[in-house]
């Protein structure tokens, strides 16, 4: 039955695959003009680090002015992503894009990615920019190999308004949107926007008073309630500005990008034809085996390469199962039906397989996956379980508690959660390093110390799990910290 679907899905991706022109863009966002033919552009323009301005081929009337950072060397194929940068008000083309390419260079992705940063044709950015953005975005995808499936936002202040909003009205052609300090929530109520929708990463300091932190708290809202993909991390005593200089927060906002695909835009042909070949499972069982497969299958990624990892998953084959699980460590392919293969293997005999899993688990867990975080949890805290495995489990929990220690705690409930109560287990390796992070966080440790004896840990633990629950609390009820 699967291979039959996996034909089916790869019939009609190759009838309706092709580029996306402006007008068929511009189309969907109620503005209707004749495609630009950039046939005659050279390709590429040029690389590495400049500052042009973008006009319009045949009448040369003005576009864009931009700073681009691009490897400086280029694949023949379509393979690269592309990140384009908005500023915020008053600002210009080199606010972002080159702290945004420097992180991508920090996480290993500088090769991966085309950074461009947009300058508004007023002050800020308006609903005029629109039409221009999407030009831009067309000639880029003209000019350089970019894969549609690879087309991130992110923005700042009035350029966090701008990607929301321009982001929103073209669901079908960006996979991710990254706001700073942005304000109004735009998220479109669309049906199965888990599935099928643009994901969002948000950042926003609460002591901002410049743009007030509501704007950022109620589009999470707004994202939970209607089942969008989010990642929200609050910078406690975070103003304005100064929170873009976090960047290890950068560098986790590239990481994100790097594991996203479009979740709607088709596969090119070729890419159509490797997965078709890996439905055939005496050719799969060779093929899946082999390292180059899997560089593969991740770089294509994003839920058309999940139909291929939930076969993985299934082989009898030990190799196979952890490559898939290793893959995972890298790229979010089905959501929730990845989850649930990756806990699955959690329970196998080979321990560097459970392993592989475990830390694929602490991937989701990071970016809010409740989930992965439960089953961490679980495994984190049985009591004869392998102590390999709860130790990987609890150090998996640790890393996931860092970003949301700088202010958000809703999102990671059960993170804080199996955290608190490993503080409270008889392996004292495990509680030093459930504690970790937390320490890092409460200088004092609320009086805990993981050398403590038994009856010696109870009222400090106590207290740290007072000390969450306060800041579990939507913000509104929270006393002041």
């Amino acid at each position: 039955m699967r291979h039959i679907l996996l034909l089916l899905l790869c019939c009609c991706m190759s009838m309706v695959y092709g580029a996306t022109t402006a007008n068929q863009l511009n189309a969907l966002g109620g503005i209707i003009e004749p495609p630009i033919d950039w046939s005659a552009f050279p390709k590429p323009a040029k690389l590495g680090k400049y500052t042009d301005e973008l006009k319009h081929p045949q009448t040369k009337e003005f576009i864009m002015k931009f700073l681009m950072v691009t490897p400086e060397t280029l694949p023949t194929e379509a393979h690269l992503g592309l990140v384009l940068c908005f500023h915020g008000q008053n600002g210009n083309e080199t606010h972002l894009g080159p702290a945004v390419a420097d992180s991508m260079k920090a996480a290993g992705l500088g090769n991966n990615y085309i950074v461009i940063s947009l300058k508004s044709k007023g002050a800020g950015w308006a609903n005029d920019d629109e039409r221009l953005v999407l030009q831009t975005i067309d000639w880029l995808k003209s000019v350089y190999p970019i894969d549609p499936r690879r087309v991130f936002i992110w923005g700042m202040s009035n350029g966090g308004w701008m990607v929301s909003t321009f982001g929103g009205k073209h669901q079908d052609t960006i996979a991710g949107i990254v706001r700073y300090c942005g304000y109004i929530p735009t998220a479109p109520n669309v049906p199965n926007a888990a599935e099928t929708q643009t994901e969002y990463y948000l950042v926003h300091g609460d002591a901002d008073t410049d743009v007030n932190v509501s704007g950022s708290r109620n589009l999470r809202l707004s994202l939970q309630q209607n089942k969008y993909r989010y990642v929200y991390r609050e910078i406690a005593g975070g103003g304005h500005v100064d929170i873009f200089s976090n960047k290890p927060v950068r560098e986790d906002i590239c990481r994100w990008i790097d594991s996203l695909r479009h979740k709607q835009v088709p596969l090119h042909p070729d890419e159509i034809a490797f997965l078709k070949q890996l439905s055939d499972k005496k050719k799969a069982d060779a093929l899946l085996k082999k390292p180059n497969t899997w560089e593969e299958i991740l770089r294509i990624g994003g839920p058309h390469a999940g139909v291929v990892l939930a076969q993985a998953f299934k082989s009898e084959s030990t190799a196979i199962r952890q490559n898939a699980a290793v893959a995972c460590t890298k790229g979010v392919f089905a959501g929730d039906e990845t989850i649930t293969s990756l806990i699955k293997l959690t329970d196998e005999k080979n321990v560097d397989l459970r392993q592989a899993a475990i830390k694929a688990l602490g991937m989701y867990a990071n970016w809010h996956y409740p989930d992965a975080q439960m089953a961490l949890g679980k495994i984190a805290l049985k009591p004869k379980g392998e102590t390999t495995d709860r130790g990987a489990a609890v150090t998996v929990l640790a890393a996931a508690a860092t970003f949301p220690l700088l202010g958000n705690y809703q999102d990671d409930v059960p993170v804080f959660q199996a955290l608190v109560m490993a503080m409270d287990d008889d392996l004292k390796p495990l509680r030093e390093v459930a504690f970790a992070p937390l320490h890092a966080a409460v200088k004092d440790g609320l009086g805990y110390d993981p050398t403590m004896a038994k009856k010696d840990r109870a009222t400090s633990v106590a207290k740290w799990m007072e000390w969450f629950e306060q800041r579990a609390k939507p913000a509104e009820n929270q006393a002041k910290r």
